[in-house]
C-alpha cells in the first residue's frame, strides 16, 4: 500500500471541496451583491419616481391657487362629470410633464372638485350642488414614472384636501404692519378671529407688543354677552361637533406674524372648555411666531407661557400662512372677489388699482368736499346721476345714499366715493340712531368718524336676519377712521382704514375692522365677528378676493396607470 500517494489524494480531495466551498461562497456573495446593487438601484428609481408624484401634487395645489382647474400635464384629457376613471401616461392626448433637471421624470395630477363632480364623495346621501359640506374639498390624483427605469416604473397618490379662505374679512381685526408702538394699543373684547402682521415692528424688542390685552380684554370663540339686539339680527352661529357635543362657535384662531403678544391682568384668549352647554370656549388655533409677554406670561427662557390662553393647538405654534395675506391697500391692485385674479386697464396696460376700479369701473361721479350726515337731517347723494336732486327719482341701477332724518332710515345701493372726510353724526336732541337698508361700499379719500348707530333692517322695516346677506354697509376709508366719541353705539357693518381705528369709548360693532393700527382705548370696546359677512361683501369692498390655504385631509398610494 502507498501511503503517500493516498496522503496525497486526500489532500487533494480536500483542496477541491474548500475550492469548491470557497467558489459557493464567492458566488453566493457575487449574487447579493448584484442583487443589492440592483435593489439600491431600483430603490433609488423608486424614489425618483416619487418625486414625480410630489412636483405633481404641489404644482396641482399651485394651479387651485391661481383659480383654474389645477389638473397638470392632461393635455386635452377629460373626465365625464359624474364618473371616476382617471388618466393614464398611455393615452395620446396625454401631455405630461417633466421634473426639471431630470427630464426622464415626467408627472401630471388630476383635482376633482367634490363641489362640481356629481359624485357623492362624503357618503352622505347628497349630491352637490345640494350638498355644501363638499365645498372646499378636492381629490388630487398625483402620478410620477420615470422613464429611466428598465421596469418603467410608476407611481399614484390619492390625496384628499380642503381649502380654507383666510382673506382679512375672515376675522374680528384684521391689523396690519401696524406703528412703532405696535398693532393694537388699549383693551378690546373680541368675538372672534384676530389676525396681526406687524411688520413695522422691531423684531426682539421686549417694550414693544403686537396685542396688549389687560384688564378685562379677551378674546373669545363665541357669542356670550352679546346684546340681543344685534344678535336677533344676524345668522345663528355655524355648529360642529367638538368633544362629542354639537356646539355653536366663531372657529376663531388668533395668528401674530410678527410682535409680542401682551398679556396682563385678567385678560384671557379663550376660556377651559365646559362640558353640556352649546358653545365652543376653546380657540380653534393659536399661531404666535415672537412669543408672549406681561405680568399673566410666565418666563420659561424661551417664548414665555401664559397662563390664560386656552387653545386647541396650546401656545407654541409659529405662525402658519407666510406671506401668503397682505394687508390690501387702496394703490394695491384690484383682486376679482370671486377669482382673485387682477384686471387689466385696457387704457394704460397696467392692472387696475383697486381705488381706480373702483372710481372708473364700479361707481359714477364721486362726491367732493367733505360730507356730514347728521342723524335729524336729510342727505341724498346719486353718484350715477349726480345732477338728479330728486330722491324720489332714483333708479334700481343708481349708486347713491339717501338718508331720511325724519324716520332715521339710511337706503344705500352700489358703490359711492367722496373725495373729502365723512362725519356721521349725532342729531339734535341727542339723536344718535341710523338704520340703514340696502347694500353698498363707500370710498372715503380721507378720514371717517362714526358717532351714530348703524343698524341694519329689512326692507320690510324687520330686523331678523337683516345683516349681512340682505343688508350690509361697508365704508372705506384711505386715512384713519374715529368709531365712537360717545358711549354705547351699536355698529354693524365692513369698516376698513387704510391708517389707524380708533374706538376710545364702549362701542359694540357687530362685523370686521380691517385697519393698519388700531387704539381701543380703555373703555374695551366689543367686537362681533359674522361668520357669513366676507361671503356677503358688497361689491367693491377692498380685499375681499380669497386667499385660499389647503391642508392635506388623508393620503395614501395607489396604484399607477
Amino acid at each position: 500500500m502507498n501511503t503517500k500517494t493516498n496522503r496525497q489524494g486526500i489532500a487533494l480531495i480536500t483542496a477541491i471541496i474548500f475550492i469548491s466551498v470557497a467558489t459557493l461562497i464567492l458566488g453566493v456573495l457575487v449574487v447579493r451583491v448584484v442583487t443589492q446593487n440592483q435593489s439600491v438601484a431600483f430603490q433609488a428609481e423608486f424614489e425618483d419616481c416619487f418625486q414625480g408624484v410630489e412636483s405633481a401634487y404641489n404644482e396641482a395645489l399651485a394651479e387651485l391657487d391661481k383659480g383654474d382647474d389645477g389638473n397638470v400635464g392632461l393635455g386635452g384629457w377629460s373626465i365625464p362629470v359624474g364618473q371616476s376613471a382617471l388618466p393614464s401616461f398611455d393615452e395620446e392626448s396625454i401631455a405630461p410633464e417633466q421634473l426639471e433637471g431630470t427630464p426622464d421624470i415626467e408627472y401630471m395630477a388630476y383635482v376633482q372638485d367634490w363641489f362640481n363632480d356629481k359624485i357623492d364623495n362624503n357618503l352622505n346621501g347628497a349630491i352637490d350642488p345640494v350638498d355644501i359640506t363638499e365645498q372646499g374639498f378636492y381629490t388630487v390624483y398625483s402620478f410620477g414614472r420615470n422613464l429611466g427605469s428598465n421596469q418603467d416604473l410608476r407611481r399614484a397618490t390619492e390625496s384628499v384636501v380642503r381649502s380654507y379662505d383666510v382673506n382679512v374679512w375672515r376675522n374680528a381685526i384684521f391689523a396690519g404692519n401696524g406703528q412703532g408702538g405696535g398693532l393694537i394699543n388699549g383693551n378690546v373684547s373680541v368675538h372672534g378671529s384676530v389676525h396681526l402682521l406687524g411688520g413695522n415692528l422691531p423684531d426682539g424688542t421686549e417694550a414693544i407688543a403686537a396685542l396688549d390685552l389687560s384688564g378685562t380684554s379677551l378674546i373669545h370663540n363665541n357669542y356670550a354677552g352679546i346684546p340681543p339686539t344685534l344678535q336677533t339680527r344676524v345668522p345663528a352661529l355655524p355648529t360642529r361637533d367638538f368633544n362629542g357635543e354639537t356646539i355653536g362657535t366663531l372657529n376663531a384662531n388668533l395668528r401674530v406674524k410678527q410682535g409680542l403678544v401682551g398679556m396682563s391682568g385678567n385678560s384671557e384668549i379663550g376660556e377651559p372648555d365646559l362640558v353640556g352647554n352649546v358653545l365652543k370656549e376653546t380657540m380653534d388655533g393659536t399661531y404666535v411666531n415672537d412669543g408672549w409677554t406681561g405680568t399673566s406670561v410666565t418666563d420659561d427662557g424661551d417664548r414665555g407661557d401664559p397662563t390664560k390662553l386656552f387653545s386647541d393647538n396650546g401656545w407654541d405654534n409659529k405662525y402658519d400662512l407666510g406671506n401668503k395675506v397682505p394687508y390690501p391697500m387702496l394703490d394695491s391692485d384690484y383682486r376679482d372677489p370671486l377669482t382673485g385674479k387682477t384686471v387689466l386697464n385696457p387704457l394704460t396696460g397696467s392692472n387696475y388699482t383697486h381705488a381706480q376700479y373702483f372710481e372708473q369701473v364700479l361707481t359714477g361721479a364721486p362726491k367732493v368736499g367733505d360730507v356730514t350726515i347728521k342723524a335729524n337731517a336729510n342727505f341724498y347723494y346719486n353718484a350715477t346721476r349726480p345732477l338728479e336732486t330728486d330722491p324720489a327719482l332714483r333708479l334700481p341701477t343708481d349708486d347713491y345714499i339717501l338718508f331720511n332724518g325724519g324716520t332715521d332710515l339710511m337706503e344705500i345701493n352700489g358703490q359711492v366715493q367722496i373725495n373729502g372726510n365723512l362725519k356721521i353724526e349725532r342729531g339734535g336732541g341727542g339723536d344718535k340712531t341710523i338704520n340703514y337698508t340696502g347694500r353698498g361700499a363707500l370710498l372715503v379719500n380721507g378720514n371717517v368718524e362714526l358717532d351714530t348707530d348703524l343698524l341694519s333692517v329689512n326692507k320690510d322695516g324687520t330686523t331678523a336676519n337683516s345683516f349681512p346677506e340682505n343688508n350690509f354697509f361697508g365704508i372705506m376709508a384711505r386715512g384713519d377712521m374715529l368709531v365712537g366719541s360717545i358711549s354705547q353705539l351699536y355698529l354693524m357693518g365692513g369698516f376698513y382704514a387704510q391708517g389707524t381705528v380708533r374706538s376710545s369709548k364702549q362701542t359694540t360693532t357687530m362685523g370686521t375692522f380691517v385697519g393698519n393700527y388700531f387704539d381701543m382705548g380703555t373703555n374695551v370696546p366689543e367686537i362681533y365677528q359674522v361668520p357669513e359677512l366676507p361671503n356677503n361683501l358688497p361689491m367693491g369692498m377692498i380685499g375681499a378676493y380669497p386667499i385660499l390655504v389647503y391642508t392635506r385631509v388623508s393620503w395614501r398610494e395607489i396604484g399607477a396607470a
